[in-house]
């Protein structure tokens, strides 16, 4: 069976924080920005607006809130 090869500068250990951008907007090694987390999901989160249990929330003017208070524009 064929292996894919490691993309080059990822150890086997890398975590998701290490990529993850500070709340400046951090550039990478190349210069690009990175994106902005829009979204966040755990068993354990609580909208920010209602206050009910939302698996799964989304950032909303500087708030995590649950989809029905999320402002879809």
């Amino acid at each position: 069976m064929a292996v894919a090869a490691q993309q080059p500068g990822v150890s086997d250990d890398a975590t998701l924080d290490a990529f993850a951008a500070d709340e400046e907007g951090d550039r990478d090694d190349d210069g690009v920005e990175a994106a902005p987390v829009t979204s966040s999901w755990s068993d354990a989160s609580v909208c920010e607006a209602c206050g009910s249990v939302a698996g799964r929330r989304w950032l909303d003017d500087g708030e995590r809130v649950c989809a029905a208070c999320k402002r879809w524009s």
